[in-house]
């Protein structure tokens, strides 16, 4: 077995769990949880977005070294890896509209009900 198949066997084994928890959560609590799961989802994205976790831990000397690594990139070598991060971002807004959606059908059903 590759390490790649491991890795997405955990990986899938990984939303199966979350997946159950998010829908104990919403069967649990109704319209609110479905609200709370979009404004989770919402956070998360936006966290990535920024690399806060990431952007914590950089020095000035790593940045340094970044840039400079970037300074000797070929146009491919660049154009390539813009094109990747253009990628990633495109499914983070994705998701990050779905967050929205969520929570906005969430609260707004929880309030059209409960009030």
């Amino acid at each position: 077995m590759s390490a790649r198949s491991v890795l997405n066997a955990i990986a899938l084994s990984a939303w199966l769990v979350v997946s159950i928890l998010v829908f104990v959560t919403v069967a649990y609590v109704g319209l609110i949880g479905v609200g709370v799961v979009g404004l989770l989802i919402w956070l998360i994205c936006n966290l990535i977005e920024l690399d806060a976790p990431a952007s914590v831990l950089q020095t000035a000397d790593f940045l340094a070294r970044r840039e400079q690594l970037r300074a000797g990139q070929r146009a491919e070598e660049h154009a390539a890896s813009m094109a990747d991060r253009l990628l990633s971002l495109q499914s983070i807004r994705f998701y990050r509209y779905l967050g929205a959606a969520l929570s906005v059908i969430g609260i707004g059903g929880f309030a059209l009900f409960q009030i």
